[in-house]
């Protein structure tokens, strides 16, 4: 009896000091930062030893109900972790090879001559060092939401980042776009369906989706510093991409870093993610108090405070997000933000204090002070004077303009002025510095500059970076 009264008391002892933390303190933190900030919401789930040891959701997550556990939360670019397991586990039941060219799964008759896809490798669109571009794919996938049914008929506007073939690491949606076609041709499943066949639910993230299949009252969505409304950059079904395409909820998001902080991973196999975490390239770069040291397969590695860490950022105009565990110390944490103005850089900052937390660190509250002097300026406000474009002639401008690159854009003329669509995406024609300038903001203060003149008798619409539309 005093035997197992003794084993009784250490197991109490040891749960002590594994989980002796103040998370009251996680709580207090958000609260202020809510206030400060005006956050709309901020949910939060914390891991520890394969097991889910903190949750927090606080506010709303759209103009009618509030953050909850059943929330579907869009974490943006974190997707791009799951393409890379995705991959992953195909190379380790050697259906690909992460060292095979990628003309080998694509052929390169989808591509311009020009371009070498015979000496980009799988490994090379995964670590983000293809040197490649496409804009018209990465936009229509991400923002327009309108392109072909087979998406290899954008692949013939690939071009180089760079004027040649080049190694360098740059972050962009292409290699994970490409990633998921390359799942399609070998499985015969596009990425969607692999995903939530092979990892979803085998993960047991039966909440997850690659889809908008859930009710309006679950969805998360984005908002602006000090408005009811929410944004534009509300997500649609043919925006969700293999680079950035899956909804989670807070426990979901927990069972998929306990993978990663349970000594002993079963679902996935301990082989298949040591293959999946080792395959980085260096990067050597920094942000704040974040290392970043390598990338590979939708995780950064790096270090926070001189402490290893894995994770990665999902950020698109107001779904805000960060994943992360330590795999010295297998615990990890997901924080999510629906604000665009300094949400990234708020759930970075709930990130680090939750790792001083979970080590008892007494000066947690000091160390995180560094934060507001990068959050601080992106809430405050300006008064920016806008202008409604006007232009005599509207017959001129009003009409349907075509674009290879980037499809159909259509001008409409009512009574607040110039109204531009492009797929979702909808925006009224503010007037530009320069004549015949137009400001066009699908994502208010995001700034698109197009210019109206003629070509050939045609009305030419030129949008900045983009391209040409012609009017039909």
């Amino acid at each position: 009896m005093k035997k197992y009264f003794f084993i009784v008391c250490m197991l109490f002892s040891s749960l002590i000091m594994i989980y002796p933390q103040d998370f009251h303190k996680i709580d207090l933190l958000s609260k202020q930062l809510m206030e400060k900030y005006h956050l709309p919401g901020i949910a939060i789930v914390g891991v520890k030893n394969g097991k889910i040891v903190y949750k927090l959701t606080s506010g709303k997550a759209n103009e009618d109900y509030n953050l909850s556990d059943s929330s579907r939360i869009y974490i943006a670019s974190n997707t791009k972790a799951f393409t890379g397991l995705a991959l992953a586990k195909l190379a380790f039941e050697k259906k690909i090879n992460f060292s095979d060219p990628v003309s080998k799964y694509i052929p390169s008759s989808y591509f311009p001559k020009n371009i070498e896809i015979d000496k980009i490798t799988v490994r090379q669109l995964m670590q983000h060092t293809h040197g490649l571009s496409n804009d018209p794919m990465v936009f229509r996938t991400a923002y327009s939401g309108e392109y072909p049914s087979d998406l290899k008929e954008l692949l013939k506007f690939t071009v180089y980042r760079l004027d040649s073939l080049s190694t360098e690491f740059h972050y962009s949606n292409l290699g994970y776009l490409l990633g998921g076609i390359i799942i399609e041709q070998v499985t015969g499943k596009n990425w969607r369906e692999y995903i939530t066949d092979n990892i979803l639910k085998k993960i047991g993230m039966i909440n997850s989706t690659t889809h908008m299949d859930f009710c309006s009252e679950e969805e998360t969505l984005p908002f602006k510093y000090n408005s009811n409304e929410h944004l534009s950059s509300r997500k649609s079904e043919n925006t969700l991409h293999a680079a950035g395409g899956i909804y989670s909820t807070l426990d979901d998001m927990g069972k998929w870093l306990s993978l990663y902080t349970y000594n002993s991973p079963v679902v996935i196999g301990s082989k298949l993610l040591k293959l999946y975490l080792q395959d980085r390239i260096k990067v050597d770069k920094s942000m704040g108090p974040f290392s970043m040291d390598e990338y590979g397969n939708g995780w950064i590695s790096g270090s926070l405070m001189g402490n290893k860490l894995f994770f990665h950022f999902g950020s698109f105009y107001g779904y805000e997000s960060m994943m992360s565990f330590q795999p010295g110390k297998n615990d990890g944490v997901f924080v999510f933000v629906n604000e665009i103005n300094g949400g990234q850089r708020i759930a970075s900052m709930i990130t680090a204090y939750f790792y001083l937390i979970m080590s008892n660190d007494t000066n947690a509250d000091s160390k995180i002070k560094m934060f507001t002097q990068f959050i601080d300026p992106l809430y405050k406000e300006g008064n920016v004077e806008r202008k409604i474009f006007t232009f005599e002639n509207s017959e001129k401008l009003t009409g349907e303009y075509y674009s290879p690159e980037y499809g159909n854009l259509i001008v409409d003329k009512n009574t607040s002025g110039y109204t531009f669509r492009i797929g979702k995406l909808e925006s009224t024609a503010y007037a530009g510095e320069k004549e015949n300038e137009m400001i066009i903001e699908w994502t208010p203060g995001i700034k698109e500059h197009l210019f109206i003149t003629d070509y050939n008798g045609q009305t030419k619409l030129v949008y900045g970076d983009f391209g040409e539309f012609l009017k039909k």
